[in-house]
């Protein structure tokens, strides 16, 4: 692959531009890399704070007014001091809002199983299952489709 940088004064802060003739694989782990990199959040374990990597992340949940986050390398869920609506707006595009209680990262995502009553169950690849609200699903169907 060849590389070309320029510089271009009229972009938006922190923004990159990406040319190619055609998207793949190796293209959408590029930009995987770009929107993951350094991104972080932090949550509360046993009162200390602690530093948690996005990619790592495979949900946000609201559980009795709190907000915790599922992280692959801890074993149960910690406490983090946003608010679901402000993560929505900040998290990269990976991730989804598919509850007004739940947002998920799709790239841990195993697959989608629709229900009977509308409701799509997801399996993650650690054995992790949710579901979403029927309010949401035509935005889920949107981005999985």
């Amino acid at each position: 692959m060849e590389v070309e940088m320029k510089i271009i004064n009229d972009l938006k802060p922190n923004t990159v531009l990406l040319g190619f003739k055609k998207r793949n694989e190796q293209i959408n782990q590029i930009i995987a890399y770009i929107e993951n990199h350094d991104q972080t959040v932090i949550g509360k374990e046993n009162g200390k704070n602690r530093l948690l990597h996005l990619s790592d992340c495979f949900s946000f949940f609201t559980s009795q007014k709190n907000v915790y986050v599922n992280n692959v390398s801890l074993s149960q869920p910690i406490k983090i001091n946003d608010r679901l609506y402000t993560l929505q707006e900040k998290l990269p595009k990976q991730f989804i809002r598919i509850s007004n209680t739940e947002i998920i990262n799709l790239n841990y995502v195993q697959e989608f199983e629709i229900s009977k009553s509308g409701i799509i169950l997801i399996h993650f690849r650690n054995h992790y299952q949710t579901s979403s609200s029927r309010r949401y699903l035509k935005a889920i169907k949107e981005r999985i489709l």
